[in-house]
């Protein structure tokens, strides 16, 4: 796994034209007549700029970098998580497994304006409930488990889901590729990442100290 370098990660990341997708996307949340849920950027149900998340923005766009081949997200919501994830990455194929719930009206908008704008990726959109949809979608894709670089867990936020979520994810992410698990200020959440580290297939990777709507990043070392 590459050195995580601070400086030079924010300088890169900084360097980005990101503030342009990020207007695009803003503009198709208000068009759509929705309120944002809580994403990368802003303020939960809001279109204001929540400064403390920037260390989670420089984590998200160095895990898109270490990505070679697959990345899933389940929660893509507006696609703030997937941009920063594909910022970082050079123009070579990816195949961007999505699993969200499908409630917002601008989310399959931001999904059209993302393949617009990166079309070297596959995406793959899997609309419902992901502890229904992603066991369904594991047993139609065995070939497909343990081949995920990166897989972000993003979704709902019952300990019902997160449970779920979190073994679906490590079915998937394979040996020595990257977990990010969101919302860790949330105590069964993070609770349900320290048992993943516990049993010892999993080890904590050195990032930015997330603030604000804290996620942690753990790497697979087992099978």
């Amino acid at each position: 796994m590459p050195a995580f370098n601070h400086e030079e990660l924010q300088k890169e990341y900084d360097s980005t034209e990101k503030q342009l997708y990020i207007d695009d996307i803003k503009q198709i949340v208000i068009n759509s007549g929705s309120s944002l849920e809580g994403n990368s950027f802003y303020y939960h149900a809001s279109l204001n700029i929540f400064p403390e998340l920037y260390k989670k923005q420089v984590n998200l766009f160095w895990t898109g970098k270490q990505a070679v081949r697959r990345i899933c997200e389940i929660g893509f919501n507006a696609g703030h998580s997937t941009l920063l994830m594909l910022l970082g990455r050079d123009k070579t194929p990816l195949d961007f497994t999505l699993f969200d719930i499908g409630h917002h009206r601008y989310t399959k908008p931001c999904l059209e304006y993302m393949k617009s704008k990166f079309p070297h990726v596959r995406f793959e959109y899997i609309e419902g409930d992901s502890t229904v949809t992603m066991p369904n979608w594991i047993s139609e894709n065995v070939l497909y488990s343990r081949l995920y670089d990166v897989v972000h867990v993003d979704g709902g936020h019952s300990h019902h889901c997160i449970v779920n979520d979190m073994k679906n994810a490590d079915i998937l992410v394979k040996l020595g590729g990257i977990l990010i698990v969101d919302d860790t200020y949330i105590d069964y959440i993070n609770n349900e990442v320290n048992a993943y580290l516990s049993s010892g297939k999993y080890v904590e990777l050195d990032v930015l100290k997330s603030e604000g709507y804290t996620h942690r990043i753990i790497q697979k070392c087992s099978l």
